[in-house]
């Protein structure tokens, strides 16, 4: 049986994985704000180059790592992660400290991710969703720390209640989970303290 090395990660960790930080921690204090992934990296489909990034600057061994059922069976991926990160795999939503998501459409409630508790509300995971399109031209109205008044955004593919889940999610804070959406070559982030607004 032959054996196939995983795909490289950082070239230079210290300095990417530094890079790819300050921009996720960026999109999460300016939510809904688009930026250009600095670092994407080639990862096994069908995890995309944003995503595999997010992967290698976030999780580690003491992350737990839920991979829906493409990325799941996606060939090399799971070793890609376990080289590149050390982090375990989570054998159910509600373990996950980070969730991969190729396929939003499929991703049932959000609420079966874990939502952290009043008194630890770290303690809840964050998802990370891969889309085709990314925008703040249409879409749902959004508010909250980090926006200033209002802004409008769209991401899709989404499942049609994602949403309503979102208000939902907004209204256990400081409880909720947070979200990342990543193109093949941007991400733009909602943290669990913005507000949904109406939109289409």
């Amino acid at each position: 049986m032959s054996m196939t090395a995983p795909l490289a990660g950082f070239s230079d960790m210290a300095i990417q994985s530094q890079s790819g930080f300050r921009t996720l921690m960026n999109a999460m204090a300016r939510p809904a704000t688009i930026l250009r992934a600095p670092e994407p990296l080639r990862a096994p489909a069908p995890m995309n180059p944003v995503a595999a990034m997010i992967a290698l600057t976030l999780c580690d061994y003491d992350t737990m790592i839920w991979l829906d059922h493409g990325l799941m069976n996606g060939e090399g991926l799971t070793s890609f992660l376990r080289f590149h990160t050390g982090a375990p795999l989570a054998k159910s939503q509600a373990e996950a400290d980070f969730a991969f998501i190729a396929n939003p459409r499929k991703m049932g409630d959000i609420a079966a991710f874990p939502l952290g508790t009043d008194a630890y509300p770290d303690r809840s995971a964050t998802l990370v969703l891969q889309v085709e399109a990314l925008t703040n031209a249409t879409g749902v109205v959004l508010s909250g720390p980090g926006i200033k008044d209002k802004t409008r955004f769209g991401a899709a593919p989404l499942p049609e209640n994602f949403w309503p889940m979102m208000r939902a999610n907004a209204a256990r804070y400081p409880r909720g989970i947070d979200v990342i959406f990543c193109s093949m070559t941007e991400l733009a982030a909602i943290p669990r303290s913005t507000h949904v607004g109406e939109g289409a």
